[in-house]
Order: C-alpha cells, then sequence, then structure tokens
C-alpha cells in the first residue's frame, strides 16, 4: 500500500466499508480519489433541507387562518368556530412541517479540507447511510489523532 508505508493494508480497521466511500484508519477512499486520513480536516456536515411544497402549503395554511379569523369578526360570535377550526389546522400544519424538517434533511454532505482544498468525501439522500459514514470518519480521525502525554 502507497499511502501509508509504516503499516500494511491488513493491520487497518475499516470503520465503513461501502458502497460509495471506504473509510479505513489509514485512508478515505471515494469514487474520485484516495485520501489520507492524516491530511485531512473535516468541516461540519451540511444538511440541505428543500421543502418547497410544504413552503406552499404553509403559505395557503397561513392565509386561511388570516381569512377564517376576518370572517369570524365581521359575522359574530357563531364564525368563531370557522375561526378555531383555522387556528387549529395552520398549528397542526406548521407543527407537522417543523417536526419534518428537523427530522429529514433533502441531502446531506459530508466535506473536507485536504491540502488546503475543498473536497467533497461523501453526498446521500439517506440519514442513516449519512450518519454511518459520517462516525466512521470521525472515529477514523480520531484513531490517528497523537495522544496527550
Amino acid at each position: 500500500m502507497t499511502l501509508n508505508s509504516d503499516t500494511s493494508e491488513a493491520d487497518q480497521p475499516v470503520y465503513y466499508p461501502g458502497p460509495g466511500i471506504v473509510v479505513t484508519g489509514t485512508y478515505i477512499e471515494t469514487d474520485d480519489s484516495i485520501y489520507r486520513v492524516r491530511d485531512l480536516v473535516v468541516e461540519d456536515p451540511a444538511y440541505f433541507y428543500a421543502h418547497t411544497a410544504r413552503a406552499v402549503a404553509l403559505y395557503c395554511g397561513t392565509l386561511e387562518l388570516l381569512l377564517a379569523a376576518g370572517v369570524a369578526a365581521l359575522y359574530g360570535s357563531a364564525s368563531w368556530l370557522l375561526g378555531a377550526a383555522g387556528v387549529l389546522a395552520a398549528t397542526g400544519l406548521i407543527a407537522a412541517i417543523w417536526i419534518d424538517y428537523c427530522r429529514n434533511p433533502r441531502h446531506m454532505e459530508l466535506t473536507a479540507l485536504h491540502r488546503g482544498r475543498r473536497v467533497v468525501l461523501f453526498t446521500s439522500d439517506n440519514r442513516r447511510v449519512f450518519e454511518q459514514v459520517r462516525r466512521a470518519v470521525v472515529r477514523a480521525l480520531e484513531a490517528k489523532r497523537p495522544l496527550r502525554p
């Protein structure tokens, strides 16, 4: 193995065996290149949320709430029931969008600096796989960190 001549490939643990990326104690192999772990400075993962349809639904729910409150105020107390239904619908919609936003990013990207150049190590739409790869990279980096005296 040419990446690290002082240890053999068989001695290095494999933290994530692929597909798409192989993370070992010495190197990280992607589809594009092979990077030594000691040459990488991993950045915080980026989570990209794309909820355009949900945003439109949120705006429509807000508009419904405003219209219901206006109608209820104009026509008296019997129409306040309509306003309460609008508030309930808008609250439920906001809660559902917020929960989905927090739990389900649409695209995740793990980047690092390799000799001053930003490289993308791994991207995924699957949160479980992405977190497995992220933890594997963190374990590989921690294994190469020198011990403090």
